[in-house]
């Protein structure tokens, strides 16, 4: 389970007190620190009728209430604080901090404003940068949230949360010998942070280093198997519990969890003590979604639900019949669906010869595609033409086993692939994206959709009405996929034939319902990926009752 998870360094930037204040405020800051907020809140409150014009004595009490679950007080009290002492850059600070964790849109860009300002005053202001990082990579701004995380490290090179954060986001881009390099300086800095240890069993992975991944995983889960997210509402949160693998294979749920509702605990499952009663939870969501990589953490995932009466959103059971192989064989025959053929070779069968007659056996004809199994992203996939080809292209692929694949074109009049995506959430279509490339790996990050107006003009008659874009037909083959599959969250990858019939490439529920960057051009995305996300977060809060 790779943890999108950023270190803020909030606590220790916020609870500051310097020397000519209050020497009550102390007490106060020690039992904030120390976790005991009932204790602190009346001695809070009691500072600020003592002191009513000293701004810190405010942002204190503000963090007090927000400990406590009282946003509305507390958002009053850190807006009071830069009022009273505007030129304070502690008191944007925490007010930065808090509106930066809330759902309301405003809010948070009130929260980049205030982190931007600050650094025009201060620009080597460490939390600024770093917090202001947090807040865009969290809300899919992964390229601004490059640059402050860069400037975090640029600054403060010995900050070892800063370089994990940005050893996360370069992760996140695919940029694995640069996200290696930072999470090693962070281990360098400090040899027992679990999140630099999960970062890199992560690189480790996609880089085909199961040994090595294996050893920082252990080190970065084995003692740390839960986490929280903040709750960020005012009520009395519902207890949300997510089932996660310490592998790669879970689904990107963040944005899919409304915090204004939830308080969120993350069990990585392989290392959970069985034993032990699961955490307080009136949800569970089970966020593994790659059968193939983590048939393993379903098994155990399986185990954990049978013990809680509580609902269940996308059961392991149905995941775990969700792998490439088994959707190939069960969807196959499908009406209006054109699953490709597949079937899984040793690489040793492939020295020996025996692979093409597998192949044969399959009805499986060059040219094919080759890929190692439980990678995604389009890693370690090619397209293979003849049996030369196959015999050199095996070994650069990880692995002893590997997927061969009958290569399905999709290509159009105009000589184009297209990918669609479609995610079924809670029984109902939401169109993703649509994807145009003239290479037959069609990915969105490395399609042509950002160069050319008439492929984004397409994309955006298919986001606008899919249905009638797509046709009946199309629709009535995705319904029957989607109820083969049984989950209550997943997406489809798909092209379409000449003949109209869905050319199935992917069904799980992995993939990434990822909010456009803010360039204008992207606006036509924004009411669509609102839409599914606006769904999800539905889902959950009907599903908790």
């Amino acid at each position: 389970m790779r943890k999108n998870k950023v270190e803020s360094g909030r606590k220790a930037a916020s609870y500051k007190a310097g020397n000519s204040e209050p020497r009550e405020i102390n007490t106060v800051v020690g039992l904030l620190t120390e976790g005991r907020y009932a204790e602190a809140a009346p001695l809070a409150r009691a500072l600020t009728a003592r002191f009513p014009l000293h701004g810190y004595s405010w942002t204190v009490l503000g963090s007090v209430l927000t400990q406590l679950g009282r946003q509305d007080e507390a958002e009053l009290s850190f807006r009071k604080a830069v009022l009273l002492n505007p030129e304070s850059i502690l008191n944007r600070f925490n007010l930065a901090n808090f509106l930066a964790v809330s759902n309301r849109s405003e809010a948070m860009e009130e929260a980049k404003m205030i982190f931007l300002e600050m650094i025009k005053i201060e620009p080597t202001h460490f939390g600024a940068w770093n917090n202001l990082g947090r807040l865009l990579f969290e809300t899919g701004y992964t390229s601004a949230a490059h640059t402050a995380y860069t400037a975090a490290v640029t600054y403060h090179p010995h900050e070892a949360t800063a370089q994990v954060n940005l050893g996360n986001v370069l992760l996140d881009m695919g940029d694995l010998s640069t996200a290696e390099k930072h999470f090693k300086i962070a281990l360098d800095l400090n040899s027992e942070l679990t999140g630099a240890h999960q970062g890199l069993a992560s690189v480790l992975h996609r880089l085909g280093k199961e040994d090595e991944s294996l050893y920082h995983r252990e080190r970065g889960f084995a003692k740390q198997p839960l986490s929280t997210l903040a709750y960020r509402g005012g009520g009395k949160p519902v207890q949300l519990l997510i089932l996660a693998s310490a592998l790669e294979g879970n689904i990107p749920w963040r944005l899919l969890i409304d915090r204004d509702v939830f308080q969120t605990t993350v069990i990585a499952v392989e290392y959970f003590d069985g034993q032990l009663p699961l955490p307080s939870h009136q949800l569970i969501f089970n966020a593994i979604g790659d059968a193939d990589l983590c048939q393993n953490g379903l098994e155990i995932a399986n185990r954990l639900i049978k013990a809680s009466p509580s609902a269940v959103i996308n059961r392991p059971e149905a995941v775990l019949q969700t792998g490439r192989l088994m959707n190939a064989k069960r969807l196959i025959n499908l009406a209006g669906v054109i699953a490709p053929r597949m079937a899984l070779v040793s690489k040793k069968d492939i020295i020996s010869g025996h692979a093409l007659d597998l192949l044969a056996q399959n009805e499986i004809a060059f040219p094919l595609l080759l890929r190692a199994p439980s990678f995604h992203g389009g890693n370690y996939f090619v397209c293979v033409e003849n049996q030369n080809a196959l015999n050199s292209a095996f070994e650069e692929l990880p692995g002893e086993n590997l997927l061969v694949i009958e290569f399905l074109d999709c290509r159009s009049e105009d000589n184009l692939f297209r990918k669609y995506r479609i995610m079924a959430i809670n029984g109902a279509f939401y169109p993703i994206h649509l994807a145009i490339s003239p290479q037959w790996k069609v990915h969105y990050f490395s399609s042509d959709m950002a160069d050319n107006e008439e492929y984004r003009n397409e994309e955006n008659a298919f986001l606008n009405n899919f249905s009638s874009f797509l046709g009946p037909s199309a629709i009535s083959a995705l319904e029957k996929i989607c109820q083969k599959i049984g989950l209550d969250y997943c997406g489809i990858d798909f092209g379409m034939d000449k003949k109209g019939n869905i050319l199935l490439y992917e069904a799980n529920s992995t993939m990434v319902i990822a909010p456009p960057t803010n360039e204008s051009r992207w606006d036509y995305k924004r009411t669509a990926i609102n839409q599914a996300l606006a769904a999800a977060k539905r889902m959950f809060i009907e599903r908790a009752g």
